[in-house]
């Protein structure tokens, strides 16, 4: 009789969008997506507190009470159970986030529009060229540096291990901003929240993205430079954290992801909800742009794996806090200070 069954609510439903202008999960007016799919505000703000918190809600009835604009309130249960079962994906809603400053809320960006199938094929192509250019080929990959025994496999770290930590953070820093600012949309943005969103997610597609380019099996670590380090080089300078990437990255090739599949989950890492930013609503109808590309790319090729794919995104946000807390070890060994804008990233998103 509680929400801990895995299975859905047994809700007859519509398709993702819901009729036009409808809310998917009550019926109410709805203008447009939230979290993948048409909702009303009301059930927008219903599904994201519930998620953000955790709330365990219980049916009194039969689990299959009438969900409507009028009694939409008389069931949690049920309500959260159609939110799912229309296809409102919890994975993209920030556990960890609080409410940012509500700017004016424009109209919809005109840059993106995958309504159609041309326009997420033309989404997913963009994402794929952008990836592709921003990571180092097979051709051009650096084992000049590259040991299988290192001589300093254990033991205390000094100040040449954690040189090459900053170094490593700080090459990839230039990296990814220059994938950012190419993700489709993201120049949309005003400024400081181009600034907010690539700050906030940095560690996050640090992660990602050494985790896809890397070899688990050799214990290889494929840096954006295309430097090629073997684990135990950088198990002194990156401590217990390397071994969670290493780990992280073989499920994550377990799941034998495409090229087009993995260059979407990056956008969804940069464009999400973060504290502070000064138009919400802008990014949020980016993303609910970058969901329906995915969606429609995922159909053809693995129709059942989008929520496995972005329950992904959770585990990532549980290896950046693992990864802020090497950076805050490093500072009071204080051997070696951090580069100022690995600084600066660190004390803005501390969450400890």
């Amino acid at each position: 009789m509680s929400d801990e069954d895995p299975r859905p609510a047994e809700v007859k439903v519509q398709s993702h969008g819901g009729s036009e202008g409808r809310c998917a999960v009550c019926g109410d007016n709805a203008s447009c997506q939230h979290y993948g799919v048409r909702t009303c505000e009301g059930c927008k703000g219903f599904f994201k507190r519930t998620v953000q918190k955790n709330a365990k809600y219980v049916c009194l009835a039969n689990k299959d009470c009438p969900v409507d604009k009028r009694r939409r309130n008389r069931c949690q249960f049920c309500r959260f159970q159609k939110c799912l079962a229309v296809g409102m994906v919890k994975e993209v809603v920030r556990t960890d986030s609080l409410k940012g400053r509500r700017g004016r809320l424009p109209s919809k960006p005109k840059t993106l529009e995958p309504s159609s199938s041309s326009g997420s094929l033309n989404i997913i192509s963009s994402l794929v060229q952008n990836h592709v250019r921003s990571n180092p080929s097979a051709d051009k990959l650096d084992f000049s540096q590259y040991q299988e025994a290192a001589e300093k496999a254990v033991g205390k770290e000094d100040a040449g291990d954690i040189e090459q930590f900053y170094g490593l953070l700080s090459g990839a820093l230039d990296v990814i901003k220059a994938w950012a600012e190419n993700v489709p949309g993201f120049s949309e943005f005003c400024s400081e929240d181009q600034q907010l969103l690539l700050e906030s997610a940095f560690v996050e597609l640090f992660i990602l993205r050494l985790a896809y380019r890397s070899e688990p099996e050799q214990q290889k670590l494929v840096f954006c430079s295309g430097v090629v380090l073997h684990r135990l080089q950088c198990v002194r300078s990156f401590g217990d954290w390397i071994d969670s990437i290493l780990d992280f990255s073989q499920s994550l090739h377990r799941m034998k992801l495409d090229v087009a599949m993995f260059s979407c989950l990056c956008a969804l890492v940069i464009i999400t909800d973060r504290h502070g930013l000064k138009e919400p609503k802008r990014v949020e109808d980016f993303q609910n742009q970058l969901l329906s590309s995915l969606r429609d790319h995922m159909s053809d090729s693995q129709p059942n794996s989008l929520s496995r794919l972005l329950g992904k995104l959770p585990e990532l946000r549980t290896l950046c806090t693992q990864g802020l807390q090497r950076i805050f070890y490093l500072r009071l060994e204080d051997l070696v200070p951090p580069p100022p804008i690995v600084d600066k990233i660190f004390l803005d998103t501390l969450p400890f």
